[in-house]
């Protein structure tokens, strides 16, 4: 039964964290909000591929290791503590992503748009400048620990990485988009926990030249 959990938790996620705010954006601000920017570094082309290829493969994963059993799957024995640590990262990750979603409203964005949006600092971004990739990290940490396997580990580890390099692009981005503004408000608030990858004030602008 906790197999099957998971993996309706992974889908349900899907479809709550992507489809149902992409499909609300549209709906009421008649603006598709996913942008595959094309003059965008390669790099940033190839990291969010791989991220769409983890998410999209690891609902079909779980759905085997439901069916076949974890052995069959190569998932390793689950310790007690470790699953209620996953289930909590499973959990908390949920309601961080979709309450900041919330909060974003019409500047919800898949990728980079270079169409003007809001720049959002109340509710969880007066805390994260990311809670957004918080909440998914969280998330997929939890699904680490609920489902230790290699694949899931690595599709983690590489989600991960391509939440790194989205970020770097965004504030880049976001610092020539609204400028001083936004370069205070990043002198302020962690990247994505409080007080850590705040970016300082002299060094912001430069990052903002070498877009």
């Amino acid at each position: 039964m906790q197999w099957w959990l998971v993996a309706v938790s992974m889908t349900v996620y899907l479809l709550a964290a992507l489809v149902w705010p992409t499909l609300r954006v549209w709906r009421r601000q008649g603006v598709w909000p996913v942008v595959f920017h094309r003059g965008a570094a390669p790099a940033q082309r190839l990291m969010g591929a791989v991220f769409a290829l983890v998410l999209a493969g690891l609902p079909p994963a779980l759905v085997g290791v439901a069916l076949r059993g974890p052995g069959a799957m190569g998932v390793w024995p689950v310790p007690r503590a470790l699953a209620g640590l996953g289930w909590l990262g499973i959990l908390a990750g949920t309601a961080v992503t979709l309450a900041a979603q919330r909060q974003m409203d019409a500047s919800w964005r898949i990728g980079i748009d270079n169409r003007p949006t809001a720049l959002v600092t109340g509710g969880l971004f007066r805390y994260s400048r990311n809670p957004i990739f918080l909440g998914l990290g969280l998330f997929l940490a939890g699904v680490g620990c609920t489902v230790p396997a290699w694949w899931s580990l690595m599709g983690a580890t590489l989600a991960l990485a391509a939440i790194r390099v989205q970020v770097v692009w965004e504030e880049r981005h976001l610092a020539q988009l609204h400028g001083r503004p936004y370069l205070d408000y990043a002198a302020r608030v962690g990247r994505f926990v409080p007080g850590i990858g705040r970016l300082r004030p002299w060094a912001a602008p430069q990052r903002q030249k070498g877009r």
